[in-house]
């Protein structure tokens, strides 16, 4: 008699709900639809009311749901939460059940130590958790081939965390306004072959009013395999996604962050960067994919990769034209090597638009093998910043701490009007890198430093032969700093027409004329006694030795021995010859001999003794 009780009762609740409700899903996962209430009730069906709930908002469920649960896992049934309000505190998932809510289940704590139904599962294989509404944490340990679906959650205290996880799909839920300030909201720690895909992840306050650092939106930490797609996450204290390892897992294999997407998503006006791809050491996080993302107004940059390897940045667009507070670049590479940055839209942001920064703790300090094509960047440093107190971060594309760098394809444009301050398309400090076909329509200056060795395409920039740098671009060349160049170095000044020289002190050769037009292996216009003339079309090298306008006034150089002396004036012990030129240490100038006499480059007679 009992059992017949028991079955007439879950015909009446089963008539109840679905006269009350109009359920919607978005994947049914095997759930039986009945429409006809004459209908049988499906044996796999199970209601936490037969086993005591009430769901009144006052009555402690949390047992009947659990007892629900037990059964249903025990033949692979569907717990089904009737509309009402279901006060529990810990609900422990196991393998082979789905627990579904229909709409007007709300689930809310009975205790004051949590805010939040917390939902547990260990060991679980085979779940589902789908179409509930409340202040719900969810805690997953060592679970396989689950899915958590269309959770509407509000004002949830603690986070979604997920631990040694595999082939799970987490998609389609609103988690909002939450109170977890210190924690990540979706985490996923040493997990294997997740999907999160088309959650909302959202804040109404910027930055969910906590400092930079806490409250990512999705963490993938130490995993591999994971597809974090087309998701919408807004007003995250730290990074709107992030990637690392834990450095809390002592295993170096077990810790490595590889093989995971971004793809797909919108992040807005999270504390950090938008997307981050971080190793705490050098490279444990790699192979790390993030294309068509949207990333707008977050606090520092838009993407940032940080001491990790093998990563691609493609397709995705960036802009922060509201944000004043600010990193290094749009898109920033630190420490990282074997990097492809490409086809990007970058546009208002603070800053630089990519640049690439020398690390520090790392064993590599350098960036590495970059490549940077086809890139769009537009009104960059749209805050007018000055560039002596911004730290060179006023530029299309910063080469500050990168080696071994392609840079092709792109286009700088500036449309910003009323500028204090000048911008530059592309500034190279140090390394080795190759530049061919940038468009830069409104010709923005382009900041080369002599550490650099490198091949610019065109009229730009000549290239670097060893010890003798011809350049033909404006400015100050590395602005007579010396301090990072090898001693031994010759290179060109072009605001002081004159070439330096770095021995045991900065030294001033000689003045220098570069000559673009001449091609009759004479020089094209006259210049002074003691000057070079460098011929950019014939590659021939000039010096005019006598003051007088006589004939014999100007000598071609060729590179042998009686070139230029780079020797001090104590180590001179050769017969100068016309021509011979030193820096005299007494002097404390440089010197040429005119075949008789030595001058200095005034032309004036001195008395030197090499």
């Amino acid at each position: 008699m009992a059992g017949l009780k028991d079955k007439l009762k879950q015909v009446m609740q089963f008539i109840f709900r679905n006269r009350t409700s109009n359920e919607t899903s978005g994947i049914n996962a095997g759930k039986v639809s009945i429409s006809a209430a004459s209908d049988p009730p499906p044996t796999n069906e199970f209601y936490p009311q037969s086993y005591g709930a009430l769901a009144n908002g006052s009555n402690d469920d949390t047992k009947a749901i659990q007892a629900a649960i037990n059964t249903a896992s025990a033949v692979g049934g569907t717990v089904v939460l009737p509309p009402g309000n279901y006060n529990a505190s810990t609900i422990n998932m196991l393998s082979n059940v789905r627990l579904v809510g229909d709409i007007g289940a709300v689930l809310q704590s009975n205790t004051a130590a949590s805010a939040d139904t917390v939902i547990n599962a260990t060991n679980a294989s085979s779940f589902e958790i789908a179409n509930l509404v409340g202040r719900i944490s969810i805690n997953l340990y060592s679970c396989t081939d689950f899915i958590i679906h269309n959770l509407m959650v509000s004002g949830n205290s603690g986070l979604w965390y997920l631990y040694q996880c595999s082939d799970g799909m987490i998609v389609n839920n609103y988690i909002e306004d939450t109170l977890n300030t210190t924690e990540r909201i979706i985490y996923l720690n040493d997990c294997s072959t997740i999907l999160v895909d088309g959650n909302r992840i959202k804040n109404k306050v910027l930055f969910n009013n906590v400092g930079p650092g806490n409250n990512a939106g999705i963490n993938v930490s130490s995993s591999k395999y994971c597809k974090i797609a087309n998701n919408h996450i807004e007003n995250c204290g730290g990074q709107g996604i992030l990637f690392d390892a834990n450095i809390g897992i002592t295993d170096p294999v077990e810790r490595q962050c590889f093989s995971n997407i971004a793809i797909g998503n919108i992040v807005i006006g999270n504390g950090q960067e938008g997307i981050t791809a971080f190793s705490s050491k050098q490279y444990e996080t790699y192979d790390i994919t993030i294309v068509s993302n949207i990333c707008i107004n977050n606090r520092y940059d838009g993407i940032e990769l940080w001491g990790v390897r093998q990563c691609v940045v493609e397709g995705n667009s960036i802009s922060a034209a509201s944000m004043k507070e600010y990193s290094f670049g749009a898109i920033n590479i630190y420490s990282s090597k074997d990097i492809v940055v490409s086809g990007n839209s970058i546009e208002n942001v603070p800053t630089s638009g990519i640049a690439t920064v020398n690390g520090v703790g790392y064993p590599e300090s350098r960036c590495s093998n970059i490549i940077l094509t086809n890139n769009r960047i537009q009104n960059w440093n749209i805050l007018d910043l000055n560039p002596a107190t911004s730290h060179d971060q006023t530029c299309g594309i910063n080469l500050f701490g990168a080696d071994f760098t392609i840079v092709c394809g792109n286009i700088f444009l500036d449309t910003k009007i009323g500028r204090k301050y000048s911008i530059k398309a592309i500034s190279v400090v140090q390394g080795h890198h190759y530049i061919q076909g940038n468009v830069n329509p409104s010709n923005l200056p382009v900041d080369d430093h002599i550490e650099a060795d490198m091949a610019w395409v065109g009229r730009q920039l000549a290239e670097r032969i060893p010890m003798l740098r011809m350049s033909q671009l404006q400015g100050d060349i590395n602005n007579g700093v010396m301090s990072t160049i090898d001693s031994g170095s010759v290179w060109y000044n072009a605001k002081k027409l004159a070439l330096y020289y770095k021995g045991y002190e900065k030294t001033l050769l000689t003045p220098t004329i570069i000559d673009e037009n001449s091609t009759s292996g004479f020089p094209s216009t006259d210049y002074n006694a003691g000057f070079f003339n460098y011929q950019t079309l014939t590659g021939r090298l000039f010096y005019r030795s006598k003051p007088s306008n006589s004939n014999g006034k100007y000598t071609e150089v060729v590179l042998k021995d009686k070139f230029i002396n780079l020797k001090r004036s104590t180590e001179v012990s050769k017969t100068p010859v016309e021509g011979d030129t030193y820096y005299d240490t007494v002097k404390k100038k440089p010197v040429y001999y005119d075949g008789t006499n030595w001058r200095d480059y005034t032309g004036n007679i001195i008395n030197v003794t090499p």
